[in-house]
């Protein structure tokens, strides 16, 4: 088909008019869908919303059926579409034509090809914003629990968290899920249950109901799925904060940054294929080299067909992990300066951090929808004939844009040239908020969890085909049928009580499933044609009767099941006698949708008084078992001894988002591990960062979260800041079914859950590495056997360091995590100490950002030297902390004590239990360093006697082997 629009529709207008079961009717209104050869798509709806409803609630059941007559409502309709600069001179691929008459049917033309079809009826969909809920806003009660579904790009999901924000702000008791791509977007939102996405209670939700507005309407986009979801359940929602909404652990938000500061972020492309969102490369390269002072940094996918820049820090494709991309992506946005690129989703994180941003538009998009405020948004919208009025949101030159340049691009965005985006970027500097050369900290940003919620990966769902081959491609889980968890959770039940025989209510899928499971199945059905569907699927003697959905015949007597399960008839209500029958004759019985209202009352009638709900289960399960019944005493299992190529195992479950001290230290665990003969497996409690991937030991095996349950020897679980989560589901569904011979928990941060939640008790040993934990947990567990060590750290290196303990007296610090170890008062602090000697000089690797500069203050960047290296500059250690943090270890420590360094420290937390009065000093106030350093500038001999004395003390006592020694004792 390579008609034109006019010519496509008359020929169809002709068509219809031939047509006997319509050419006489008499047309109420139309809906017409044309897909375009250059894979755009265009929709004509009736102004009358309740009409455009209907017509669309019918096209969406694929039905093949059925003002004026046929010609003359498809002429006016083509009259207007040949008017319409947007589509005018485009050719039809393929087109959906859906008609209403005045005797209320309806009639469809649909394209014979499947896909053309399928992508017409979907693009319909989206554009009304799912038309079959599109009505005036007057319900108020929102929903119990709803699941927002939508799998389109990065960008559209980080404007989606806006709605989620708003959403779960107004109705607080609604629980929320979500299904999209770039699913770690979602990692530690508090506003979501990051395991729930029952399918039953999905709604597919999109920017489509404000982005076809969005000519009309001046509304920013990050309101776009909001009002989505108002028109599609009818709720009303206020607008919230406009600006993405993600959120940081402090563990994240303290991670030392990807690349040094200060830096911008580029990224010079689009959409691939996206031909009409461009701009030239060589023009980007002007930008970067007219700003020599400033380091850039180019993002960008591997796969993308877009240029590597010259002068700048190469990130293209190093933000691409499935586990930690997005959230190195979000560690790049927050050290960054600002960001530079097109319409695209570097725009929407700087908006979530609110950095500084410039954005090449043109004038593709209505500006006032895609501008955040505080970005220089260079556009041209009003400027060229094409887009006097109106944006043209074309994606493609040719059949898309028309007025292009000879350079072969869109006249809006060639009109834009490299100077204004320099200016652009100027002005941030000219203005006061950036300084060339200087890294200004990320003040704005508040969204700091303080528990980690990964955004888990549901196990995969259970192929229908290996529970029984051959099954017809009708029946599948999910729907009105059982879901692949229900029957997870129906298996288990059969298999723990043994079941042997089962009475039904509701013929379908787990008919067949658990005839496959049990001896005899007899089920009871309303509807003929589902019992000689299913009847033929069953594996005798099972039997499928009709009955009326109140009484069994007196012919059909009952006799006693093992089970009962509950899922029929259709709708809650009408499951009170199946619910009364099988709490009769059945002493252990499954209710299916047993959450609904209904079935609640039901439950509560009849099972109650003489049963027990023993648990939940699948997506929608309650299990009771009545008060007779005696528990089963499950079997003690023996203490499993696995090896693995003639090794014995051990496992290591811990945090791998980062590569701070507890990475390092699970890490040269699992190596220790190694070098005793064990083969090692790591089980990651989320996702996996790029640095600490890169150091996961050779030979050691990376495993699914699932796996936790499977057999080992030893069971190491480095809890970090997990101890947020023991109450969650990750954790519930599986700790208490854990199979390993001895079990360690190393509580190196917090206690959190560790000594309240029941799967915590018991464990083989606890171990710290500070005494104020161990005392807390004690209190909670009296009988807990517990063990301080110092980190487990490897300091050869440092005792390999010759350090001059002459004055002038060289003060040092180390850091991993940036500006939140230092305190916010570090200048004045330097500069009382320059008070009592101006000659004391001071050592960072890296300094607070906004430490100022001084010949006597020596800054480095994060590991630009050999840590070894940075300490033989200094003769003495100090380790000042801001008000409220504490330090579990911390290893600087034990690393500056290796290096022959004294320490000077806060009297709390790690840094108490490793420094005495031999090695060091211990302040509990910020005066006590001041006498610190005025005794050591009288008596500078006391930082050898120390110093010596803190090199002894490493090499007796942070011996980093006693780890693995009391773990495997």
């Amino acid at each position: 088909m390579s008609q034109k629009i006019g010519e496509v529709l008359r020929d169809q207008a002709r068509t219809l008019e031939q047509n006997r079961e319509v050419r006489n009717k008499i047309i109420e209104d139309v809906i017409i869908s044309i897909k375009f050869k250059d894979n755009s798509i265009h929709h004509v709806l009736p102004d009358n919303l309740q009409t455009r409803n209907e017509i669309i609630n019918d096209v969406l059941s694929y039905k093949e059926t059925s003002k004026s007559n046929i010609r003359k409502m498809l002429e006016y309709e083509i009259g207007q579409l040949e008017t319409e600069e947007e589509v005018k001179d485009k050719t039809v691929e393929d087109y959906l034509i859906s008609l209403k008459f005045t005797d209320k049917s309806i009639h469809h033309v649909l394209p014979p090809n499947k896909e053309i079809k399928e992508e017409l009826i979907d693009d319909l969909r989206a554009y009304v914003s799912d038309v079959k809920a599109i009505q005036p806003i007057n319900q108020q009660k929102a929903p119990e629990k709803i699941v927002l579904h939508n799998r389109q790009a990065i960008g559209d999901i980080l404007t989606m968290t806006c709605a989620i924000r708003d959403f779960k702000t107004t109705y607080p008791e609604t629980k929320i899920g979500v299904i999209t791509t770039a699913s770690h977007i979602w990692d530690h939102n508090p506003y979501i249950d990051h395991s729930y996405r029952d399918q039953n209670d999905v709604l597919k939700i999109g920017p489509g109901y404000l982005t076809n507005k969005s000519n009309m309407w001046n509304l920013h986009m990050c309101n776009a799925f909001r009002l989505d979801i108002e028109q599609k359940i009818g709720l009303q929602i206020p607008q919230g904060p406009i600006h993405p909404d993600i959120w940081l652990t402090e563990e994240e938000y303290r991670r030392a940054p990807l690349i040094d500061g200060p830096y911008w972020i580029i990224i010079v492309g689009g959409e691939p294929g996206w031909t009409a969102k461009t701009y030239p490369d060589a023009r980007w390269q002007s930008v970067i080299n007219a700003l020599p002072d400033i380091k850039f940094v180019q993002l960008g996918m591997q796969k993308h067909p877009y240029k590597h820049l010259n002068n700048v820090i190469d990130f293209i494709g190093k933000t691409e992990d499935r586990n930690t991309g997005i959230r190195d992506l979000f560690n790049l946005f927050l050290h960054a300066q600002g960001s530079l690129g097109l319409v695209s989703m570097h725009m929407h994180l700087s908006a979530a951090f609110n950095n500084p941003c410039v954005v090449v538009a043109g004038a593709r998009e209505p500006a006032w929808f895609t501008q955040y405020f505080g970005h220089q948004y260079i556009q041209t919208n009003g400027t060229l004939s094409c887009a006097e009025r109106t944006a043209c949101w074309k994606t493609t030159l040719g059949e898309g844009c028309k007025n292009k340049t000879e350079n072969n691009l869109p006249k809006c965005v060639d009109t834009i040239e490299p100077e204004q985006i320099v200016e652009a970027i100027k002005i941030y500097y000219k203005g006061g908020r950036l300084e060339y050369g200087k890294k200004i900290p990320n003040t704005f940003f508040k969204n700091i969890s303080k528990q980690a919620k990964t955004f888990s990966v549901p196990p995969p769902p259970i192929d229908l085909n290996q529970e029984i081959p051959n099954m017809p491609p009708d029946l599948k889980f999910g729907g009105a049928s059982i879901t692949d968890r229900d029957w997870e959770f129906m298996k288990g039940v059969i298999e723990k009580y043994k079941i042997k025989t089962v009475l039904e209510f509701g013929a379908g899928l787990s008919t067949i499933l658990m005839s496959e499971k049990v001896s005899k199945i007899d089920t009871f059905e309303i509807n003929n044609n589902a019992i000689n569907k299913i009847h033929k699927l069953t594996k005798p003697p099972s039997t499928i009767k009709l009955w009326d959905g109140k009484k069994i015949r007196q012919s059909e007597p009952l006799e006693k099941y093992d089970l009962a399960f509950v899922d029929g008839p259709s709708g809650g209500e009408s499951r009170e006698f199946s619910t009364q029958i099988a709490s009769e004759h059945a002493n252990i019985v499954i209710i299916h949708d047993a959450g609904r209202v209904p079935e609640r009352e039901w439950q509560k009638k009849y099972l109650e008084e003489n049963f027990k709900m023993t648990s939940k289960g699948g997506h929608r399960c309650h299990l009771w078992v009545h008060n007779d019944v005696e528990p089963i005493k499950e079997e003690p299992k023996p203490s499993p001894i696995i090896e693995v190529a003639g090794r014995p195992t051990a496992r290591m479950v811990t945090t791998c988002r980062g590569y701070g001290g507890s990475e390092r230290s699970s890490i040269y665990i699992m190596k220790m591990f190694q070098e005793k003969g064990y083969y090692v497996d790591l089980i990651p409690t989320g996702s996996i960062s790029g640095e600490y991937g890169k150091n996961i030991p050779q030979g050691v095996s990376v495993k699914n979260w699932i796996d936790i349950i499977t057999p080992t020897n030893i069971l190491v679980m480095y809890c970090s800041d997990i101890i947020w989560n023991f109450d969650k589901p990750q954790y519930m569904e599986v700790m208490d079914k854990l199979q390993a011979k001895k079990k360690i928990m190393v509580l190196n941060y917090q206690l959190g859950g560790a000594g309240k939640v029941p799967w915590t008790f018991g464990w083989n040993k606890y171990m710290f590495l500070n005494s104020t934990h161990e005392e807390a947990l004690i209190k909670r567990l009296p009988d807990a056997k517990t063990k301080i060590l110092p980190p487990p750290t490897n300091l050869t290196e440092f005792f390999e360091v010759q350090p001059n303990y002459n004055l002038p007296l060289r003060l040092t610090r180390v850091s991993s995590q940036g500006d939140a170890k230092h305190v916010i008062y570090t200048n004045d602090m330097i500069k009382k100490v320059w008070e009592i000697d101006p000659t004391i000089e001071f050592f960072y690797m890296p300094p607070r950002s906004d430490t100022m500069d001084h010949e006597l203050i020596h800054k480095f960047k994060r590991n630009e030297v050999p840590i070894p290296e940075f300490l033989s500059k200094a003769n003495c250690f100090w380790y000042h902390l801001p008000q409220g943090y504490t330090d579990g270890g911390p290893r600087v420590i034990l690393e500056a004590f290796a290096s022959g360094l004294p320490a000077i420290v806060d009297n709390h937390s790690g840094p108490k239990d490793r420094v005495d009065n031999e090695t060091g000093w211990k302040c509990d106030t910020q005066e006590q360093y001041f006498e610190v350093i005025k005794e050591i500038i009288v008596n500078p001999t006391i930082l050898k006697i120390k110093g010596q004395a803190a090199r002894e003390k490493a090499k007796k006592e942070f011996i980093p082997e006693r780890w693995v020694e009391e773990i495997i004792e």
